[in-house]
C-alpha cells in the first residue's frame, strides 16, 4: 500500500519552528489521531447544527477540573484523553472542528464524533461519519506534505498514533447490513489511514453493547439483547474496576435509562464503579 507522494519544498524556518520542537519532545509519539463516536469525541459535535447528539451542559464534565462539560459523552475525561496522558502529552488532542490553524492539528487532533459509524448512514443527521472525519484528515496531510521537503512528513506520520473507537453505532442502525459489509468497510478506511500516512494504530472493537441501560430497560427483567451482543466483542479487561455494568449513572427510571441525561437529572454519587455514564 506504500506510495511514492511528491512534496514541496519547505521555508526551513517552518521545520525549525515546528518540526524539531517535536522532535525534542518527551512524548512517545510525536502526534496522536484520533477517530470515532462518542467513547471518543472531545467536543466537535458541539460545533454542528441542531440539539441531537450533544453533550454540552450540565452534568457531562462534572469530574473535569472546575466540573464544566467540554462535549464529552461522560462524567469526566474518555479513552483518547488517558491514552494521551500515559504518552505524556501535556494535554488531548483538540476537537478538529475547534483549531483555527493547521499549527494546531501538527501534535494531534480528535476527529471523533458522538453518534457516528463506519458507513455514512449512521448518524447522518447529527454527526460526523467516519468517511468524512478521514476526509478532514486527508486535508490536513496534504497540507503538511505542503510544508515539509524531503521524507519528514512520512516519518512524522509513520511514528503518530492512530486510535479509533467506532462500530457500536453502526450495530444499532445497520445490523442487516452489519455482517456482509461492516467489516470490508473499515478495512477500506483503514487502508486509506494507511495511504495516507499512519502506520501505529490503536483499534477499538465494541463492547456488549446489548447491555446498555436503555435496551436493558424495554426487555422483560431487564436482560441484555443478546442478538446484538453476539455482533460485539467482549467487555475489556479494564472493566473489571466496575462494581455496577448493568445501570446508567446519569439519568432517571429504572437503570436511569427511561429518560436522558439532563441537566436537572439525578446522577451517582459513586460514578467511578459505574461503566455506562448515561444510557
Amino acid at each position: 500500500m506504500e506510495r511514492k507522494m511528491g512534496l514541496l519544498l519547505l521555508a526551513a524556518a517552518f521545520s525549525a519552528a515546528v518540526f524539531t520542537r517535536m522532535a525534542a519532545a518527551s512524548t512517545a509519539v510525536p502526534a496522536i489521531y484520533a477517530f470515532g463516536d462518542s467513547l471518543t469525541d472531545v467536543g466537535n459535535n458541539n460545533f454542528l447544527p441542531g440539539n441531537q447528539a450533544k453533550a454540552n451542559f450540565p452534568p457531562y464534565g462534572i469530574d473535569v477540573p472546575r466540573s464544566r462539560p467540554t462535549g464529552r459523552f461522560s462524567s469526566g475525561y474518555n479513552g483518547v484523553d488517558f491514552v494521551a496522558k500515559k504518552l505524556k502529552f501535556n494535554k488531548s488532542p483538540p476537537a478538529y472542528l475547534s483549531i483555527s490553524n493547521d499549527a494546531q492539528a501538527y501534535r494531534g487532533v480528535n476527529f471523533a464524533s458522538g453518534g457516528s459509524g463506519i458507513f455514512d448512514a449512521t448518524g447522518q443527521n447529527f454527526s460526523i461519519s467516519l468517511n468524512q472525519q478521514i476526509k478532514y484528515f486527508k486535508g490536513i496531510t496534504r497540507r503538511l506534505r505542503t510544508r515539509i521537503c524531503g521524507g519528514t512528513a512520512d516519518r512524522f506520520l509513520s511514528r503518530s498514533l492512530f486510535f479509533l473507537f467506532t462500530g457500536a453505532n453502526d450495530l444499532f442502525t445497520q445490523q442487516q447490513l452489519f455482517i456482509g459489509q461492516l467489516t470490508g468497510q473499515y478495512r477500506n478506511q483503514l487502508e486509506t489511514l494507511y495511504d495516507l500516512g499512519a502506520r501505529k494504530f490503536a483499534v477499538f472493537g465494541s463492547s456488549l453493547i446489548g447491555c446498555i441501560p436503555i435496551l436493558r430497560v424495554s426487555v422483560p427483567g431487564g436482560k441484555c439483547v443478546e442478538d446484538l451482543n453476539d455482533l460485539a466483542q467482549q467487555f475489556n479487561k479494564a472493566t473489571d474496576r466496575f462494581t455496577d455494568i448493568v445501570s446508567a449513572c446519569c439519568g432517571s427510571g429504572r437503570l436511569n435509562a427511561e429518560s436522558e441525561c439532563r441537566s436537572n437529572s439525578t446522577y451517582c454519587s459513586n460514578r467511578g464503579k459505574y461503566f455506562f455514564w448515561d444510557r
